[in-house]
């Protein structure tokens, strides 16, 4: 996949949101650059100092919070300038004054990445007030239309999205966060009664109906265990379920295992017995997105169940991968569960079928490709 030309293109990578070693931002998109010949350097909020798999890092201060990061956003772009990058990369909407700026100043290709519904998004904030959402939602869309139209390229996560964006920038790309194609074949053994979510959880992603399902699971299933990997966010629940000791969550057979190294979430995955996708249609963020962790479930062999919202409950119909079910209720969500815990054979079959559609059709190795192509080509241009 390295091209001559690649090994001399410089890429950089910015953020002020995500952390450095961010899914997307790292492991998928700045490693396969520099393993494909390009000079990357990532601009992410504490970033380390040493370069690590071929991506060198500077970084940004990480104090102030929410309220801090447009004190990052000179710094940021001071040290997007001092890299004098042939093409320019920003993953987040805040940065989009500032990436045409840069494109300005420069004179090189910056690219705007939205993997995010930016409007639906807004209109989802807790900490935004009432009253202003839906008028802030209207402004953000516009900037980020016009924004992007007057940037070198957008890449997108969805084929909605790029649908959107592709009416103002010609130059749009489709760049889904799929999961490596595995390297190793899942365990032969039994796995353990576990279900297993992996990612940021809150009420919206199924910590609403969490204990329920647990509960309803466990009647049936005493060893069951419900391991959630990733931060928790407990605004919208009970006071005294975000009082809860780990030891009280563990006794009603729920672990939160906070932030999980990465490399550590394949072996988790690998001991589980299903992987859940409790997702709330209600946001309209998961009404059109396409969950990574429903690709990475797949990969890891895992039957799903999940909220019957359009993409994943059309992916489980076409793949066999699991079930989808009502969105937010603990019986069907605990039901569909409990069939497969009651059925090990049927359960590794369903898995199987997942993993063997995930590997045809949703690995980023192809995602890889495309993203490759759009920075040769701009690199190229300018």
């Amino acid at each position: 996949m390295t091209h001559p030309e690649a090994r001399r293109t410089r890429l950089c990578v910015l953020t002020s949101v995500h952390p450095p070693f961010d899914t997307r931002v790292f492991h998928r998109q700045a490693k396969s650059m520099a393993a494909a010949g390009f000079d990357v350097l990532l601009i992410a909020p504490g970033a380390p100092a040493k370069p690590i798999d071929g991506v060198r890092f500077a970084s940004l201060p990480t104090w102030g919070g929410r309220a801090g990061r447009p004190l990052r956003w000179p710094i940021l772009f001071l040290k997007a300038l001092r890299a004098k990058a042939d093409v320019y990369h920003f993953h987040d909407p805040e940065l989009l004054p500032w990436g045409l700026l840069l494109h300005w100043v420069t004179r090189k290709p910056v690219i705007y990445d939205a993997h995010e519904y930016l409007p639906e998004d807004i209109r989802q904030k807790h900490w935004i007030p009432g009253p202003l959402r839906r008028p802030l939602s209207t402004v953000a869309a516009f900037v980020e239309r016009r924004i992007a139209a007057g940037l070198s390229a957008v890449v997108t996560v969805t084929p909605d999205m790029a649908e959107r964006f592709s009416k103002v920038q010609r130059r749009t790309v489709l760049v889904r966060n799929f999961p490596p194609a595995p390297t190793e074949q899942p365990p032969a053994g039994e796995r353990q009664p576990t279900v297993i979510y992996a990612g940021f959880m809150d009420a919206g992603r199924g910590l609403r109906i969490l204990e329920d399902t647990a509960r309803l699971v466990r009647e049936s299933h005493a060893g069951a265990a419900f391991l959630i990997l990733g931060p928790v966010e407990w605004h919208g629940m009970p006071p005294e379920a975000a009082r809860r000791t780990k030891a009280e969550w563990e006794a009603r057979g729920i672990r939160f295992l906070g932030v999980v190294p990465h490399a550590e979430i394949p072996g988790y995955l690998a001991s589980a017995t299903v992987g859940w996708l409790p997702l709330d249609p209600a946001n309209e963020n998961y009404v059109r997105a396409w969950p990574v962790k429903l690709a990475e479930y797949m990969m890891a062999a895992l039957p799903i169940v999940a909220s019957r919202l359009p993409i994943p409950g059309k992916v489980i119909d076409d793949e066999g991968c699991g079930f989808a079910v009502e969105p937010m209720s603990a019986p069907a969500h605990a039901a569909a569960i409990i069939s497969l815990l009651d059925d090990p054979a049927r359960a590794k079959a369903i898995g199987a079928a997942g993993r063997a559609a995930a590997t045809r059709r949703y690995t980023w190795e192809s995602e890889a490709q495309r993203l490759q192509t759009l920075y040769t080509d701009l690199a190229r241009s300018w």
